[in-house]
């Protein structure tokens, strides 16, 4: 299921009333308008595809700000699923996350000197001191269960 052009044109009335554009950060409805960010959000849950339509069903027509405080009241699961979804869309464009200083999740290896300072001796020594725990496998010339 996908949402129909008068529920895409709903949602991103809906994004813009949700996330105004800020000092620094663009508006949600300027950056999602060509629907790769919320068609990548309802990829990565498309879960949300259903309520979020009930959603823009519900809100079309009416004044952005007062569907979404309509909805918010009488339509709380169907909300939720909407700002889940403009707000994970949001924050995956890369204009935003520049704009607001986060460049996404990125590797930084551990040094070893963070991994060792990072063991409590407390917390561990008693599972050292027990010694090694394992399950014997069965021998290799035996049939494995069925």
């Amino acid at each position: 299921m996908t949402l129909s052009p008068e529920q895409n044109a709903t949602l991103l009335e809906l994004a813009a009333a949700l996330i105004p554009a800020g000092e620094r950060e663009p508006a949600a409805d300027a950056v999602l308008a060509d629907g790769i960010w919320l068609g990548r959000a309802f990829a990565a849950e498309p879960s949300l595809v259903s309520a979020v339509a009930r959603a823009c069903d519900q809100a079309r027509g009416l004044d952005p700000h007062n569907a979404l405080r309509r909805l918010t009241e009488e339509h709380p699961a169907d909300a939720q699923a909407l700002t889940t979804l403009l707000s994970g869309a949001y924050y995956m464009v890369p204009q935003v996350r520049e704009a607001i200083g986060y460049p996404g999740q990125v590797p930084r290896p551990a040094s070893l000197t963070e991994a060792v300072d990072d063991l409590d001796e407390e917390l561990i020594g008693p599972m050292l001191a027990s010694g090694p725990r394992y399950r014997p496998t069965p021998d290799a010339g035996a049939a494995a269960p069925v």
